[in-house]
């Protein structure tokens, strides 16, 4: 998946949406604890692309607007080894150094996402393979198969020979393994070296290759394997593949890519064990089990560029509202801090102008960059880099604006960005290390999304569209939403929200049953539990094992093409009737009222929409596919009515949220949209950097921001 494509998933989904201290020890020593960074507000910065004569003066220029740290080097193989076994480091050295010698830390990037020439000449074998059996050519990045044994020596031994070399250095503070994992044009590898990897991952995980063809049921269509060496990957063929072989090869390349990163992260570990370790990678991305892939990491990082919907929407002939960019946005920053159970994350690449490579996106509006900052932090961010400090003069991403221009004057945003380190270094720790305040939780489950790549059953339906709609009905409410995996302890929350959940295993029926039964809520769209985690149809009744926790069973299911269907909805969801598109579950409720039914088509009066009892709990079935605005207005309904109302009365794209640590609470106001917007509010506050009072009603200035502290409540 590459840029392009990820803001485009995201944006099909926001279609349907309801509308300071010193920092010269920074550099001069390595942070106490490698999993607590000191505070980090800085840029990504390129020497290797930049003539050495401009360090000094680039380093100064740093220093001068606040900058803390940069990111270098992550694309700078060819420099460090421009021959096989024969390392270079002095310009790296003296790049360190200068910016040392100016309190500003390093991050130092494995350059694993972008290989020489001479290593793909000499070692052919290494290119990936995409998913139409085409061997890609070298020349960018992310062309390499992160399975090929010669490809995982060769980038082990850069990042050893760094990590020897800069483990003592003054002015290293951390590391960033590779680049963005998760956006090359091509999702996954199908080459000779990941059909070998998956058969040897096959034989780990099952206990004889008499399982295997049992489980996914190879007998159809005549494919039981006699041996481990006939199992192929899923390249084209003449027909859809096996879903259970499917969705296993793509657990194997999450998997691949997890123990490629691991092993330069034990490296790492063992020769600079003072230096933190992060990597980095784009927003709401599902190619790769991300919670994997930082499982071992000191903390999540992610890049940010909000302009790019600009791109998709005008491509596309779509337009969204500002609130619906912003949740989007807002879920990529959720789904960030969710990779490693709620802790704080880190923004590695935050657009500083306008970005793009073959199209620029638009220039940001004054304020918005000062916004999407805030808003960053709001959701969990502890620290931010802009990318970059130059704008480049060649290359691939000349159209990336830095800080400076290309003729290194100030850029438009370079004043506000200035102001925003400052400001947000006045934060302080407490206040950035801060657990985001999150009351409601959304299932996102990697199985149910690939599982749907291969069947969605209706050739509209799409996993994260659907996640995006819901995510974007929940950001109204002001509670906060954390991302999960079901298999958690959910008693935390509020509520919890499983669109699409159409793989449920074992595990996360039990999480979602006990949460229910304690007193939860339970939110449940169509296609709930059809198939188990070998991406088999279960053979029970659906919602197969969580019937009855919903209290339905499934009469039928329909995907929705060109005939008209709405639903009629009764008692507190009492409204006009509304459309249904792509889908709709059918319900006979055995212990479930009824909220909505279904009139014309082939069933009129069944069950659409259900609430179910269940223990202390209840559990709400959405069966039908409500386009955003009525989705919303359901979901908002149903919580206020089981008290848990929105947290506060703001104007459409005006986004609250909140971080609680020590008995204080920090609650960020922040305006997405291009006039002014007033706010009521419930209690008294005081501006967290001027300390004076708040009460009644805030205004926000067009793309304005207020960061408001109060005691935590209870």
């Amino acid at each position: 998946m590459n840029r392009r494509e990820f803001f485009a998933v995201g944006t099909a989904g926001a279609a349907t949406l309801f509308s300071a201290r010193g920092f010269a020890a920074l550099s001069a020593a390595p942070a106490a604890s490698p999993s607590i960074p000191p505070l980090l507000f800085g840029v990504d910065y390129y020497p290797d692309q930049t003539p050495e004569h401009l360090w000094e003066e680039d380093a100064a220029a740093m220093a001068a607007a606040g900058v803390t740290n940069v990111r270098i080097a992550e694309f700078a193989w060819g420099l460090m080894e421009p021959s096989e076994g024969a390392y270079d480091f002095r310009w790296l050295d003296r790049a360190v150094a200068i910016l040392h010698a100016h309190n500003i830390g390093c991050i130092l990037g494995t350059p694993s996402a972008a290989p020489p020439p001479w290593l793909s000449q000499k070692y052919p074998e290494v290119l990936m393979v995409n998913e139409h059996g085409v061997t890609l050519a070298p020349g960018t990045r992310r062309f390499t198969c992160p399975t090929n044994t010669t490809y995982r020596r060769l980038s082990v031994n850069i990042a050893t020979e760094m990590a020897k070399h800069f483990a003592s250095t003054p002015g290293i503070i951390g590391w960033q393994i590779d680049n963005e994992l998760t956006l090359g044009d091509s999702a996954r590898c199908y080459c000779r070296s990941c059909r070998e990897g998956f058969q040897q991952w096959l034989r780990k995980r099952y206990p004889s290759l008499d399982a295997i063809n049992q489980t996914w049921g190879t007998v159809f269509w005549s494919n039981t394997y006699t041996d481990f060496s006939q199992i192929p990957v899923p390249l084209p063929s003449g027909a859809p593949p096996n879903p259970g072989f499917a969705l296993d090869y793509y657990r194997y390349q999450s998997d691949a890519n997890a123990s490629f990163l691991e092993e330069q992260l034990t490296v790492l570990r063992r020769l600079c064990p003072q230096h933190f370790i992060t990597t980095n990678n784009a927003g709401l991305v599902d190619n790769l089990n991300l919670r994997d892939l930082y499982r071992n990491l000191d903390f999540a990082s992610a890049d940010n560029y909000p302009s790019f919907f600009a791109i998709i929407l005008a491509d596309s002939g779509a337009s969204l509202p500002p609130e619906a960019i912003a949740a989007l946005t807002s879920l990529g920053h959720d789904t960030a801090r969710g990779l490693k159970d709620g802790k704080p994350f880190f923004i590695m690449e935050e657009q500083s102008g306008k970005s793009g490579q073959p199209f620029f996106s638009p220039q940001p509006e004054p304020g918005q960059l000062r916004l999407w900052s805030y808003q960053a932090v709001a959701h969990g961010a502890f620290g931010i880099n802009y990318f970059r400090w130059d704008t480049a003069v060649f290359g691939a991403e000349e159209y990336w604006h830095g800080l400076l221009r290309h003729d290194r004057s100030h850029s438009p945003g370079f004043d506000e960005i200035v102001q925003t380190m400052r400001e947000l270094k006045s934060l302080g720790p407490e206040a950035l290390h801060a657990p985001y305040d999150a009351q409601l939780g959304l299932i996102l489950d990697l199985s149910s999304d690939w599982a749907l790549t291969f069947q969605p059953g209706q050739p509209k339906l799409k996993y994260l569209s659907e996640l995006t709609s819901w995510y974007g009905s929940l950001a109204a409410t002001g509670r906060g939403v954390d991302i999960l995996e079901g298999t958690e302890d959910l008693s935390r929350y509020k509520a919890i929200f499983a669109p699409l959940l159409y793989v449920v295993s074992a595990q996360q029926a039990e999480r979602i049953r006990a949460y229910v039964q304690g007193g939860g809520l339970f939110f449940a769209g169509f296609r709930l539990g059809v198939k188990d985690e070998r991406s088999r149809i279960v053979e029970t009744p659906l919602p197969g094992l969580l019937r009855d926790v919903m209290g339905v069973e499934l009469y039928d299911y329909q995907p929705i093409y060109a005939e008209t269907q709405n639903v009629k909805f009764t008692g507190a969801l009492a409204a006009a009737d509304a459309p249904v598109h792509l889908w709709a579950d059918i319900l006979i409720p055995k212990e479930a009222d009824v909220l909505a039914t279904y009139t014309g088509g082939a069933n009129p009066g069944k069950a659409a929409i259900t609430a179910n009892s269940f223990g202390k709990g209840k559990a709400f079935y959405l069966g039908a596919h409500l386009e955003g605005p009525e989705l919303a207005r359901v979901l908002l309904t149903l919580l206020a009515s089981h008290n848990v109302p929105r947290a506060f009365e703001a104007p459409a794209g005006v986004e609250i949220s909140s971080r609680n640590a020590n008995g204080n609470r920090w609650t960020y106001f922040l305006n997405h949209n291009s006039e002014p917007q007033t706010v009521p509010l419930k209690e008294s506050y005081q501006d967290a950097f001027d300390s004076s009072a708040v009460s009644g009603t805030l205004t926000l200035p067009a793309y304005g921001v207020r960061v408001l502290k109060s005691k935590a409540r209870g």
